[in-house]
């Protein structure tokens, strides 16, 4: 049973020094995706586009909302399907978040073993492997570099709803596609999606220069909260890791009381230093 869970947990172990899991870059830099993906369900009102108008980026990037102050500070519970050369699985986690200083998830493997809780702030991050009973921490800078993608910046929450608004600065094209608009930057890196019946981004696509899709995101399946539309599911793909990712949320509480940001570390549990 050890074995078996020890490979969907942290391995930092390799040639130089760290291996990188799939499993820890996806503890907080995509379970994060899930927490603020719904409230209490109510459907999306549709407001039709009402005309074949050539609309402008701007018109269009107006008309898209800012993240609401509301969920600065929530708690969820998510459900995440992985599919990996690595890594194939499910799991749950639970997300306390207070943007954007602290976040902190824990991780629970089938059977209901907490495999791991990951802790980040502005200044440090923690890693704790709760079936190998080891703590990795240090400087965010340093988690990164260790284990790309293992530590979500300030604008987290934007990324995972689809809410982080395209900049008006960046040169933007627009072109219809049937009942959707799509924006395409200048410099042929990002493809955004938007649905005018809702004025929300459906999908996000990121390119190389070469035109390689690096990373494409989907959301789907809107509900009403805080009167601001957000999606419930979210499914993530990055084509050159051969990586897909769903997720479901099942729980969403907007500025609950007694948020923790605890790790709780078991007495015998090491400590090892990544560094500044």
């Amino acid at each position: 049973m050890r074995n078996h869970l020890t490979k969907h947990m942290i391995q930092l172990r390799n040639s130089s020094g760290y291996d990188r899991s799939v499993s820890v870059v996806i503890l907080t830099g995509m379970i994060l995706l899930l927490s603020a993906c719904a409230g209490s369900a109510r459907m999306a009102t549709v407001s039709p586009i009402g005309d074949d108008r050539d609309w402008t980026a701007d018109e269009v990037i107006e008309r898209l909302p800012e993240f609401p102050e509301a969920l600065h500070r929530a708690f969820a519970e998510a459900q995440v399907a992985l599919s990996s050369p690595a890594e194939k699985g499910r799991f749950s986690a639970k997300i306390s978040f207070e943007h954007p200083a602290h976040v902190f998830v824990r991780v629970t493997f089938p059977l209901g073993i907490e495999g791991a809780r990951v802790l980040a702030n502005a200044d440090t991050a923690w890693v704790y492997d709760r079936v190998e009973e080891v703590v990795y921490f240090g400087s965010p800078e340093r988690i990164q570099a260790v284990l790309p993608g293992a530590v979500p910046d300030a604008h987290i929450m934007e990324y995972a709803t689809g809410l982080n608004r395209p900049s008006i600065d960046r040169d933007w094209t627009v072109e219809r596609d049937s009942t959707l608009l799509l924006l395409h930057a200048a410099d042929g890196l990002t493809r955004l999606t938007v649905d005018p019946s809702i004025w929300r981004i459906v999908s996000v696509r990121d390119s190389d220069a070469d035109g390689t899709v690096l990373e494409q995101r989907w959301f789907a399946d809107f509900v009403e909260m805080e009167g601001t539309l957000l999606p419930r599911r979210m499914t993530l793909t990055r084509p050159p890791e051969e990586l897909r990712m769903s997720m479901a949320l099942r729980r969403l509480e907007s500025q609950p009381d007694g948020l923790t940001f605890d790790l709780d570390v078991d007495p015998n549990t090491q400590w090892i230093d990544l560094g500044r």
